[in-house]
């Protein structure tokens, strides 16, 4: 066995309960926070909480509903579900009273334990509760009830490190203290694996009272929702276990929230609050977009049995041609066997994209489109540039060319504009015509007088061919600059790769301007062909 499977051995076999537990068994104070979906379970765990609180408050207030078991038992087991799915850190779910009775109760166990939920708390209130919070009606179950409760979730459990928090509303009911220890050792008595003391009041005395109090070794777990002037490091120092910051992300995102679209509506842009709102990466890292395009390159780049294709961006103006013009080219590079296609322009995508085509959002130059698409492990990768329009006639010699990599070069005599990118090849003309001197031309270099052709806008790389584009896109990014598809060639070119060229006088098409791009559209919607 190897170094690095023994140290990933414990990680996988240990359960959230049995880290819950490792949690509650070493010094200091446990903290964890609440959450009612996925999203928010990431941000308690990034910012450094021990778990995360499944709050039904905040799983209700997320469905527009109040706190008073309206949500099923499904409901709320799903989002708990999907927030264990989502973090490495334990989760505690809220269960209300228990959905019922100690039939209810069973059957709730084996959902959460199944879905693997480290703890459950359930509070001594009558089905349906209400709120800790709520004026008004705060009923409590007889003990007896709520101790068959706890007996039958402990009977119930499968793996015995699943805890069963016993959450005590005496104080909320107006019951006293006598009443809440009393209840509290009934229960840790009946098989709770910790005790949860609610208050609301401003003043954390009662909460430090009953931890003064309390005699049994049972862990007990307070939430200072209300009397948050205490630390809880001092809550710690008391005698608390745990402390849940039940529902403070709720209420910081309805404040945000709400502060930012009455800003976007009162400017009628969103300029002031582009600085206050997380950028799109940071929900792209939230999102696993990091690990999911680790796994693509691992599982399913290798296995490619065809090239693919993108297109990047150029040096073209976008126009209202541009949709048109994405899908034509899509089309011929189909035709030229690419299935495989992924767009990274700056202009205007069409409203909807064919299944098996990826856009690559938020790039604006070819170097950060290169380094979006993973690696290649086999099969060959087609760069179209998005100030070309290129045939599948051309694409296809293109592909079929080999090497490293192979650009499409058009040699037309007398055709080249002032804006083109020239390039030299060591092919020879003849009355008009080139012939290569040896297996293929190459692309001796780019730029400056005596060019005999220039670059058609596409080239295709091989696994190794496109390793050596993506570090010269690194570069480049490196120095904080841009670059079109020819600037990487010619990186390439400088830094000695060779470079094949593909030679073609027709079949293609510059898009640099608004009105080629225009004259394009025409030609490819209506009558005539593409030079």
């Amino acid at each position: 066995m190897s170094a690095a499977t023994t140290e990933a051995s414990p990680v996988s076999v240990r359960s959230a309960a049995d880290r819950l537990r490792e949690l509650f068994a070493r010094p200091g104070v446990v903290r964890i926070a609440g959450a009612h979906n996925p999203l928010g379970a990431r941000l308690a765990e990034r910012a450094g909480f021990d778990g995360v609180w499944s709050s039904g408050l905040e799983v209700s207030a997320s469905q527009g509903v109040p706190d008073t078991d309206i949500l099923t038992m499904s409901e709320l087991l799903g989002v708990a579900a999907s927030m264990a799915a989502a973090v490495d850190v334990p989760v505690v779910a809220d269960c209300d009273a228990g959905y019922g009775n100690a039939h209810n109760v069973m059957n709730m166990i084996r959902r959460y334990e199944a879905a693997g939920i480290a703890a459950v708390s359930i509070e001594d209130k009558r089905f349906p509760k209400v709120n800790s919070f709520i004026p008004g009606r705060q009923e409590l179950a007889p003990v007896g009830e709520f101790c068959g409760k706890l007996a039958a979730a402990k009977e119930a459990q499968r793996h015995p490190g699943l805890m069963v928090i016993a959450r005590i509303e005496a104080l909320i009911a107006g019951w006293g203290m006598d009443e809440a220890l009393r209840r509290g050792e009934a229960y840790a008595k009946a098989g709770a694996d910790a005790v949860l003391i609610h208050a609301k009041g401003a003043s954390p005395e009662p909460v430090l009272q009953f931890l003064r109090e309390w005699q049994l070794p049972t862990p007990v777990v307070v939430v200072p929702t209300t009397y948050h002037t205490i630390t809880a490091t001092e809550l710690g120092e008391a005698g608390a276990k745990l402390v849940i910051y039940a529902n403070h992300g709720l209420r910081a995102g309805i404040t945000a929230v709400d502060d930012t679209f009455r800003t976007i509506l009162r400017h009628d842009r969103t300029t002031g609050v582009e600085d206050r709102i997380a950028p799109l990466a940071t929900v792209f890292d939230l999102q696993g977009m990091a690990t999911q395009k680790r796994h693509e390159a691992e599982f399913i780049t290798p296995f490619e049995s065809r090239a693919r294709a993108a297109v990047v961006p150029g040096a073209e103006e976008p126009s209202a041609h541009t949709a048109v013009l994405l899908d034509r080219q899509t089309a011929e590079l189909r035709r030229s066997g690419i299935e495989s296609v992924s767009l990274a322009t700056s202009g205007d995508l069409p409203a909807q994209r064919p299944q098996d085509t990826a856009v690559l959002a938020g790039h604006t130059d070819a170097a950060g489109a290169v380094l979006e698409l993973p690696a290649s492990q086999s099969g060959a990768t087609l760069l179209l540039s998005s100030d070309a329009y290129v045939q599948s006639e051309p694409l296809t010699r293109l592909l079929a060319a080999g090497g490293d990599v192979t650009v499409l070069a058009d040699v037309a005599v007398g055709r080249h504009r002032a804006d083109a990118v020239p390039l030299h090849l060591d092919s020879r003309a003849h009355e008009g015509r080139r012939l290569s001197t040896g297996d293929g031309s190459r692309v001796t270099g780019v730029g400056g007088q005596g060019a005999c052709g220039e670059f058609a806008g596409a080239a295709v790389f091989s696994p190794k061919g496109f390793a050596a584009l993506r570090e010269a896109a690194d570069k480049r990014r490196a120095n904080g600059s841009t670059a079109t598809l020819a600037d990487l060639l010619t990186d390439l070119v400088e830094g000695g790769h060779q470079v094949g060229a593909v030679e073609i006088g027709s079949g293609w098409m510059e898009l640099r301007t608004v009105a080629d791009a225009e004259h394009a559209a025409g030609l490819l919607t209506g009558q005539g062909e593409v030079r």
